[in-house]
């Protein structure tokens, strides 16, 4: 009886979101709390992920992660320097095999020292999406490299962030080390006179490494917006949409990445049927602050989210960013990555367009 009366409910709930569609449409805010979340194959994809995000709050000069890689790697980095003088972030390759290593860097996102770290979250999200920078590295035996090669990487004044988003691959195995160092000196000597910092007591343990990067959210069918209705799907909650478990090598503890930060959502959402459908991005756990990439039959762009203003859904769950309008029979792509900084989860929101 329960699982009919579910079933009579959701039936129910669509066809009066239909009604109130075709008939007098009910305002976003409205729907927003009591749409269906629409039903999505997940799995993961994509490379080695490696996060360093604690301590956020960087008291002290040190490693503040490392790990060995090799193939497809992502590392995602999100630092605030808290001490008194100014300091640098740094993310470096070691290489201290016998034989050369092919570096690619695939595409990236590194945002300069902020005091907004909104902004500096936001910033990084809109310039990985575009992908535009890609380089290759020969890096020797006993040689190491900054990434990005050839950014500067200026201090941080107190109280300042540095984030930023790297995707790369190599063929060696090679040291990947986050750092903080002094202003001044060379960094590779100076990281190797460090220990790794302990991770941030009372604080989400947001640092480790994971087997993939990437999360794929496939429809398990295709949408019909005059069957269907409006529906919801959710980001980044922990319950509907997991959190990514790994293991931070320094200390063998197992780790969860509570708000997947820095994992790359591939969102396909087929679609069936005549009309219009629009996509809409909405906060549900605070201010948000990103970027999001489109793809359909028509169009192909990268869109601010908001793209007005910095940020949305601050003390708000009637929060929306419309980020595509399309015909019904095509397929939407969106791909998009938590922002630092910015609170989760959001949804994408499918809603029927007379």
């Amino acid at each position: 009886m329960k699982k009919i009366s579910l079933v009579l409910l959701c039936v129910a709930t669509n066809f009066l979101l239909m009604t109130s569609v075709l008939a007098a449409p009910l305002r976003l805010s409205d729907m927003a709390d009591i749409l269906p979340e629409w039903p999505v194959a997940a799995s993961e994809a994509g490379g080695r992920f490696i996060l360093s995000d604690s301590p956020e709050d960087v008291e002290r000069e040190g490693i503040l992660y490392q790990d060995k890689v090799k193939g497809e790697v992502r590392l995602f980095f999100h630092h605030v320097n808290v001490m008194s003088e100014k300091k640098r972030i740094v993310a470096m390759l070691f290489n201290s095999g016998s034989v050369s290593a092919k570096v690619e860097v695939l595409r990236y996102g590194v945002s300069g020292p902020d005091l907004d770290y909104l902004r500096a979250g936001r910033a990084i999200q809109g310039e990985y999406l575009r992908a535009d920078k890609q380089y290759k590295i020969d890096l020797a035996p006993g040689k190491s490299v900054l990434l990005p090669t050839g950014k500067s990487f200026p201090a941080l004044s107190p109280q300042m962030i540095l984030t930023g988003m790297i995707d790369f691959r190599t063929d060696q195995e090679v040291r990947l080390v986050v750092a903080a160092i002094p202003e001044q000196g060379d960094p590779a000597s100076l990281v190797s006179l460090y220990d790794v910092v302990p991770v941030a007591r009372w604080k989400p343990h947001l640092r480790g490494s994971f087997a993939h990067g990437d999360r794929l959210l496939i429809g398990k069918r295709a949408y019909d917006p005059a069957v269907d209705g409006a529906v919801a799907i959710t980001i980044g909650d922990g319950e509907i949409d997991t959190f990514l478990e790994g293991r931070d090598v320094t200390n063998g503890k197992a780790v969860r990445n509570q708000g997947n930060y820095g994992i790359v959502y591939r969102i396909l959402i087929p679609t069936t049927g005549k009309g219009k459908v629009r996509c809409y991005l909405n906060p549900r756990g605070g201010v948000y602050a990103g970027w999001v990439a489109v793809k359909t039959k028509l169009e192909h762009r990268v869109i601010g989210t908001p793209s007005k203003t910095l940020s949305f859904g601050a003390d708000t769950l009637a929060a929306f960013e419309l980020i595509s309008e399309f015909a019904a029979g095509e397929s939407l792509w969106v791909t998009m990555s938590p922002p630092g900084a910015s609170n989760l989860p959001v949804r994408l929101m499918l809603v029927p367009t007379p």
